[in-house]
């Protein structure tokens, strides 16, 4: 089965404790300050799946909380990913002297 039943069981199976998930991938972000976490070493951190962590950040993102440091770094497959940080470290908000300003 695919589709809008399986995405709909999804939501109900993860939804009592994606609020959880979603604090506990905020803190571990917040706890990485200025030097951030891609969404793979949250995972790594963690110990949760990717399908759970990467929805949780984009929500996150979206909320306004966790931002692009506009850093990558490689995964293990060596592939380059965004370093993401907590909105009070991000791009617009940051007073380390211009070190992400445009």
């Amino acid at each position: 089965m695919s589709g809008p039943e399986t995405r709909m069981q999804a939501f109900h199976r993860i939804g009592p404790v994606s609020g959880e998930y979603r604090a506990r991938v905020l803190a571990f972000i917040r706890s990485r300050g200025s030097a951030g976490a891609t969404d793979r070493e949250t995972e790594a951190a963690l110990n949760i799946i990717a399908q759970t962590v990467t929805p949780r950040r984009g929500e996150l993102v979206t909320d306004g909380l966790v931002a692009d440091s506009r850093m990558r770094r490689p995964t293990p497959s060596g592939r380059m990913a965004v370093v993401w940080v907590a909105v009070e470290l991000s791009p617009k908000t940051s007073t380390n002297g211009g070190l992400f300003d445009e």
